[in-house]
């Protein structure tokens, strides 16, 4: 069953900055699609960045549409980036489809920044007519370096995650793995003994 999630800026769970920056990691089950949507005005630029954190072979199908129209699509990939030029004014759906998974579940993350960010000291549309002091030129460097460091950071914790759902999911198996190994073990164990009793109990035909 396809289940589309409508989400605007305003209820994309998002990380918002000056420009419409939308951040998200969601579940998504064995054939299912979710679709995200966001308006765009004609001439902004839209960067759009997945990652498949956990599940089956990491991979997950894309498709970024305008309207019914395909704007780019790729199949079965565990990470990617795309950045486009809204050519009209309207509504760009982001999709992603686990349609191809049988049994997997997957978690995806997805990071949507729309429109460029305004420098800090003119936002709100106000913008800064006179030099900058030195203090200002400082606190604009601090947050162009912080907001490097916020991105560093979303990738490092996106690698963390991935390495321990890995750990976590090979740690089950070998625990499922030596629980069978000692199963087996007690009953191989059983089986000789028993099989040992009967042949020391059996006794000799006498004709």
């Amino acid at each position: 069953v396809k289940m589309a999630v409508l989400m605007r800026s305003s209820v994309l769970l998002a990380l918002l900055v000056a420009a419409l920056g939308s951040e998200l990691t969601f579940d998504m089950s064995p054939h299912e699609d979710y679709c995200f949507y966001e308006d765009v005005t004609k001439g902004t630029e839209v960067t759009v960045e997945f990652q498949v954190v956990y599940g089956g072979r990491l991979d997950v199908d894309v498709e970024i549409k305008e309207g019914n129209r395909a704007l780019w699509t790729v199949q079965r990939q565990q990470t990617g980036e795309h950045t486009f030029t809204a050519e009209a004014t309207a509504e760009y759906s982001f999709c992603f489809s686990n349609k191809f998974s049988t049994v997997a579940h997957k978690t995806v993350y997805i990071d949507v920044l729309v429109g460029d960010e305004e420098p800090i000291m003119e936002e709100d549309g106000q913008k800064h007519l006179t030099a900058l002091t030195q203090i200002e030129t400082s606190l604009a460097s601090i947050h162009d370096s912080m907001r490097k460091v916020e991105n560093v950071q979303t990738h490092l914790r996106l690698r963390e995650a991935t390495h321990r759902l890995t750990a976590e999911f090979m740690n089950q198996r070998v625990q499922v793995v030596s629980a069978g190994e000692m199963l087996l073990l007690v009953g191989i164990s059983v089986f000789q003994v028993l099989y040992l009793r009967s042949l020391f109990s059996d006794k000799p035909n006498r004709f």
